[in-house]
This record gives C-alpha cells, sequence and structure tokens, in this order.
C-alpha cells in the first residue's frame, strides 16, 4: 500500500473514532435519565461538555502535533479517549458522567487536528488534496451512521453502561491499527513555528471567522439532531432504541448524498454561490417543516424522516464548502486554521446546544423552529461577507 493511502485510511479511521464518542450513546440517554435519576436537559448536556473539552483541546493539539509529530500525539489522544469513555461506564451520577464526558472531549480532541493534519501534510497538489477530503467528508458519516445502529442494540439487549465499554474497546482497536500503520508525516518545516502567533493572523480575518461560526451553527444542528430526536423516536413514536439508532441511517445518507454533490457543483458554479443557495434552502425546508408541525396534529414518521433527509443533504453541501472557504487563503497555516477552524466548530455547538437545552427541545415541533432559527442565524451571517473571485481550495474542477 502506497503512502497516500495509508495516510488517507488512518485519517478517515481517527476522525471516525473521534466521532464515534458523541454519535455511538444517543439511542442510550433516555436509559440513562432513568438509570442516573438525571432530567432530559441533563443528559441532552451531556454532548455539550464532551464538545466542550473537544474544541478547548484542539488550539493544544495543533501546536504540540507540529513539534512532538503527528504519531505520538494522536497516541496520546485515543489513550485519554478510550479512559475518559472507560471511566464513563462507571459513573453513578449526573455530575460524575458529566465530568467523564468532558474528559473523554479533551482526549478526542486530538482526532479531527491530527486527521486533516496528515493530509495537508501529504497532498500537496490542489487536485489531490480535495479529493483526498472528499472522501474524508464522506467518511465522517461512518458514525452517524452505525453508530447509533450500535447503540440501539447495546442498549436495548444489555446495559447502556456497555455503550462506554465498547466505544473504549473501539478507542484501544483504533489506536492499535494507527500506531502500526501510520508513518509520521511531519514536515521538518513546521519544526520551532509559533502556531499560536499564527492563530492572531486567522482570527483578524473576519470571512475566516464568518465561515467558521457558521460551520459550528451547521455542526450544532446536526449533533443537536441526533441529541434531541432520542426523547422524540421514543417517547412520541414509540420506537425502541434499536429501532432508533437504525433510523438516524436516513440523516447520514442525506449528509453523503450532499457532500458527494458538493464536488460536481463547484465545477459548474462559484462555491460562495452553491453555499448561498443550500443555505437558502436549509432555511426554505426547516421553515416549512415548523409550518406542517402547526397545521397536522400528528406528522407522521414518514414525513418526518423525509425532513430530517433534506436537512441533511443541505447540511451535507454547506459544510465542506465551509471548511474550505474558511482555510483557503492560508496555505501555510493549514494546521493553525484546522485547530482554530474545529475549535469554534466544536465551542461554537457546545454553546447553541447548551442554549437549546434550556428550552429543553424534546418535541418535534420545538425542534424544527429551533433548525430554522439556526438555518436562518447561518443564512444571514453568510450574506454579510463580500463577494471575492472564485475561491481556488475548495473545486477539483474550478481549476480547469
Amino acid at each position: 500500500m502506497n503512502l497516500n493511502r495509508r495516510v488517507l485510511i488512518n485519517s478517515c479511521v481517527i476522525l471516525v473514532l473521534g466521532l464515534f464518542s458523541i454519535d455511538l450513546y444517543n439511542p442510550a440517554l433516555p436509559a440513562i435519565v432513568t438509570a442516573l435519576h438525571i432530567t432530559h436537559s441533563q443528559a441532552e448536556s451531556l454532548v455539550v461538555y464532551y464538545l466542550a473539552g473537544f474544541a478547548i483541546s484542539q488550539l493544544w493539539y495543533g501546536p504540540i502535533s507540529d513539534k512532538y509529530g503527528r504519531v505520538p500525539v494522536i497516541m496520546l489522544s485515543l489513550t485519554l479517549a478510550a479512559l475518559g469513555n472507560l471511566l464513563t461506564a462507571y459513573a453513578s451520577s449526573g455530575d460524575a458522567i458529566t465530568l467523564c464526558r468532558f474528559m473523554t472531549g479533551l482526549g478526542a480532541g486530538g482526532c479531527p487536528v491530527i486527521s486533516r493534519a496528515i493530509l495537508s501534510d501529504v497532498f500537496k497538489e490542489k487536485k489531490a488534496l480535495t479529493q483526498s477530503l472528499a472522501v474524508f467528508s464522506m467518511a465522517s458519516q461512518v458514525s452517524p451512521a452505525f453508530a447509533p445502529m450500535i447503540g440501539g442494540v447495546i442498549t436495548q439487549y444489555l446495559s447502556w453502561r456497555y455503550n462506554f465499554y465498547a466505544l473504549a474497546f473501539i478507542t484501544l482497536f483504533g489506536l492499535c491499527i494507527v500506531k502500526t500503520t501510520l508513518p509520521e508525516t511531519r514536515p521538518q518545516t513546521t519544526i520551532g513555528k509559533n502556531s499560536f502567533a499564527s492563530y492572531r493572523i486567522l482570527a483578524a480575518n473576519p470571512s475566516f471567522m464568518i465561515y467558521s461560526v457558521v460551520s459550528a451553527i451547521l455542526f450544532a444542528v446536526t449533533i443537536g439532531y441526533y441529541t434531541i430526536t432520542p426523547f422524540i423516536f421514543q417517547n412520541y413514536y414509540q420506537l425502541s432504541a434499536a429501532e432508533n439508532g437504525l433510523l438516524y441511517i436516513f440523516y447520514s445518507v442525506g449528509i453523503v448524498i450532499g457532500s458527494f454533490a458538493t464536488k460536481h457543483l463547484v465545477s459548474k458554479y462559484a462555491p460562495e454561490r452553491v453555499l448561498k443557495t443550500s443555505l437558502s434552502f436549509l432555511v426554505f425546508v426547516s421553515g416549512m417543516a415548523v409550518l406542517i408541525c402547526i397545521v397536522v396534529s400528528h406528522v407522521s414518521l414518514i414525513a418526518m424522516l423525509g425532513v430530517a433527509f433534506l436537512i441533511a443533504l443541505g447540511c451535507g453541501i454547506s459544510s465542506p464548502l465551509l471548511l474550505g472557504l474558511s482555510l483557503y487563503q492560508f496555505p501555510n497555516l493549514a494546521g493553525a486554521g484546522s485547530a482554530l477552524q474545529g475549535t469554534i466548530k466544536m465551542a461554537g455547538s457546545a454553546l447553541t446546544l447548551w442554549m437549546l437545552a434550556l428550552f429543553k427541545p424534546t418535541d418535534l415541533m420545538a425542534l424544527m423552529l429551533a433548525i430554522f432559527i439556526l438555518t436562518l442565524i447561518s443564512l444571514i451571517l453568510q450574506m454579510t461577507i463580500p463577494v471575492t473571485e472564485p475561491l481556488r481550495a475548495v473545486s477539483v474542477q474550478a481549476e480547469k
């Protein structure tokens, strides 16, 4: 297996390992509420604390991977994540499980930083890098497509604690794969580079910050859907945890199709135009969903899944564009840019989900209203960015 393929596979594996700790236990949230005697809001807030640790640690993992190398840093990251998941399995109170989720996030925060950094290290040409990012984007849906299914079966036939035993095992197994197959990719030119100074340059750029904030909002839409819908599926539609986990595939398929469509859309249209259209589409779909909830007394499960698929389709189109548009101006700051963009994305998502938890959106109407408001804010923010020349780093075809 050549170097490029080994790095691409490892990048996808590392990313999926970080996402599994978000997605696998979602169907178990109602069971956790009952077992630990906590509220729905406290259960939904578990992902907030995970994302908070995830966000904070990314700023640290980026610079130390430039200094000490990608492999030792991802080993540390995955070890801490596995330990956090194992401790979560033994949590006996709301405070304990919250602390353990935060610790797990601190560990797993290295996953997105290192997974993107090793791609930037190896794929130097624009076309090759974009193609690798397309695969990377599709791989990100392995976790939301399959992890809830696994978690739903575990919860139904064993106990919610076994979700976290499984996560610890999966993380350690992935660590072994990465350790034995990933070569060190850090360029020698990054040694001694002051990544923290680079953060000041990135933070001073308005377009970088706005695109990163919009990316955070859309990520919050997706994570919010996975966090809130277990209560809708299991309480409103009376589904089992296993059935709940299976239905997440509708959302994941929408994300994958949207990501695949992005590559072809930007070959014909400017990325900014595609992004504006996709955000407008999200506002329209979520707005119509709110109207349906107002008019119809009982929304069918099929109708809900159809709306979820369309929302996922819009997010799948928008998200890869936001990553490319935020980073394209800084080819020499890819590591720092990835870390800062990831921190904003995770911290913004955590803040958004925390605010949602305060309003206790456990019914379909509240969820769709929240998505409508978030997508409308995203569209307004995107429209504040001045129109510039087509951005060159987003599309394989744009350079032709």
